[in-house]
């Protein structure tokens, strides 16, 4: 039986998503309660071109498994350093000059407009 991908990612964006969900049960054999819709349908259309195309080679796999082993994968997050405050550094505050741009009108400016017969003021 020969399947068009094409035409069935078409159907696929015409449906919404809970006839997505229920295909997604079809074609998986498991429920899902994702509710996105772009990712339903390339799951989806995933599986149905695997499923007609034939899914990875064995010497694919192995080398996906292989790699997934060698990766240094850290479970947590290193420890962060406790902040200690040295007695020697004290912070320094000071107010900083800044210049605003010339081609804004200052704070407090009213700019009034006509526009269509109404005087607009902002």
């Amino acid at each position: 039986m020969s399947l068009n991908i094409g035409k069935e990612v078409a159907a696929l964006q015409r449906m919404t998503v809970r006839e997505l969900r229920t295909r997604y049960a079809e074609v998986f054999g498991e429920e899902t309660r994702a509710g996105n819709k772009p990712w339903l349908i390339k799951r989806i259309a995933w599986r149905l071109q695997s499923l007609e195309e034939g899914d990875l080679s064995d010497r694919a796999r192995q080398r996906a498994a292989e790699l997934a082993n060698d990766a240094d994968v850290r479970l947590s997050p290193p420890k962060a350093k406790p902040a200690s405050p040295s007695p020697t550094s004290r912070t320094k505050t000071a107010a900083l000059a800044v210049k605003g741009d010339d081609r804004l009108p200052p704070p407090g400016t009213i700019i009034t407009r006509e526009y269509k017969g109404q005087t607009l003021q902002v």
